[in-house]
């Protein structure tokens, strides 16, 4: 099965926008917060912004577990978390038990967007030209 691209978004006029190339191309993308966007973003805000943007978020939350923690009590769904493999098992259980999915790290292939960039056209090229494994700014 192939991997579903995503996308690296930073506000909601990117989420739209990437998600809106996305439909023009006729793909399905996932949305991905920016790595440790929860620590300065905050969980709040991330969840509220995938809801706006009418898909959820994968909430980054680097290797902080209380990240983790919080981001399910919010009621964030998809989560990754960079932190070691026994405590990565573990809160990936309490994920599962909430009814989340934790993943490490990105799935590739990403596209990495920069808070300038021009998402809709950045997105359309990137997705006319089957996305590579990891494009970056």
């Amino acid at each position: 099965m192939d991997a579903v691209p995503q996308v690296v978004v930073h506000d909601l006029a990117q989420a739209r926008a990437a998600l809106a190339a996305a439909a023009a191309c006729g793909v399905r993308i996932e949305l991905r917060s920016a790595p440790d966007a929860a620590a300065y973003a905050g969980v709040g805000y991330l969840q509220a912004l995938g809801e706006l943007a009418g898909q959820e978020l994968v909430v980054d939350c680097g290797d902080d577990p209380s990240l983790v923690m919080a981001a399910l009590r919010t009621g964030c769904r998809k989560l990754a978390f960079a932190g070691s493999g026994e405590l990565f098992q573990r809160l990936a259980d309490m994920a599962a038990q909430a009814g989340a999915e934790l993943v490490r790290g990105k799935r590739s292939p990403v596209l990495v967007l920069s808070p300038d960039d021009d998402t809709r056209a950045r997105c359309l090229a990137w997705l006319s030209a089957g996305p590579s494994p990891r494009a970056t700014p």
